[in-house]
């Protein structure tokens, strides 16, 4: 007859202190369980195209400029095979790390494998980087100007992920345009604002770092109002009284349930923080 283990709280409850770390150590390790494989990977490919150039390119009548290409296009599907990866890896896991976390950390490993990437290409072609800044001139400068506007909102959205007051999940307030809402998202080339209509308003990145588009941190609402969500209260106003638990709270409403859970009262927030009511707050409810 098998052995009944019996679990008491006490266990059950270290269980559960022990789940996040197992996530953090499982995040760690995709991680390096990718890291090992996109230098197998690298590796791999580096080699296979070596010995085809040695052993079978002559006898098939392929010169070394068809291997650049080839090796050209090897790092590029590499790269793009990396990136869509660890995105996808971040995407896994974003319920168990802060968004501004996995957007920073997404953003700089983009950044890294791109610019490794480009070495590398210009390696296979044979190109000194140094050449190009020094001999380019002209097409440097045109070049430049073409690319500006892409670069500056790169370096703008590496910014507003390290240094800019405001991170994702935020509620900020859109100074010109009048918009409330949530940072929704920060990329590359613009920051997403989820309003409080429920529209979703784009902001190119280097528009907010030149101060073009005013951002103002704002309070978020159930943090200004008297009560949270759980709370029992009892909310007085000049025709009605409200009695009840809170549970739930948006931008623009709180919904209020009755004790008898018959009724739920939707009330406006903005007539809470104008003081329309006296609020009496009771113990909240297990």
């Amino acid at each position: 007859m098998p052995a009944s283990i019996d679990s008491g709280p006490e266990d059950i409850q270290e269980i559960e202190q022990q789940i996040p770390n197992k996530h953090r150590k499982t995040l760690r390790r995709e991680f390096y369980n990718l890291a090992i494989k996109f230098i197998f990977v690298s590796v791999g490919a580096w080699v296979s195209i070596h010995l085809f150039e040695l052993f079978v390119a002559p006898s098939v009548g392929v010169t070394h400029t068809h291997i650049q290409i080839l090796s050209v296009i090897a790092i590029v599907i590499i790269s793009f095979a990396v990136i869509t990866a660890i995105r996808r890896l971040l995407k896994e896991f974003a319920s168990k790390t802060h968004p501004q976390f996995s957007a920073s950390l997404s953003f700089f490993i983009i950044i890294f494998i791109s610019l490794v990437a480009s070495l590398a290409v210009l390696h296979q072609l044979n190109v000194n980087p140094q050449e190009i800044l020094i001999s380019g001139g002209v097409a440097a400068i045109i070049l430049g100007i073409g690319v500006s506007t892409i670069v500056g909102n790169i370096l703008s959205g590496g910014l507003i992920l390290t240094t800019y007051p405001a991170k994702i999940g935020d509620s900020i307030h859109v100074v010109g345009d009048n918009i409330r809402g949530k940072i929704d998202e920060i990329n590359m080339f613009y920051t997403k604002i989820q309003t409080d209509e429920g529209k979703e308003y784009i902001i190119p990145n280097n528009a907010i770092i030149q101060g073009n588009v005013r951002i103002l941190k704002d309070i978020p609402i159930a943090a200004q109002l008297p009560y949270s969500e759980g709370d029992v209260i009892e909310m007085a106003g000049p025709l009605e009284k409200y009695v009840g638990t809170v549970i739930r709270i948006t931008s623009k409403f709180t919904t209020i349930l009755n004790d008898e859970r018959t009724k739920e009262y939707i009330l406006a927030n903005s007539m809470v923080l104008q003081g329309n009511f006296t609020i009496v707050r009771h113990r909240a409810k297990s």
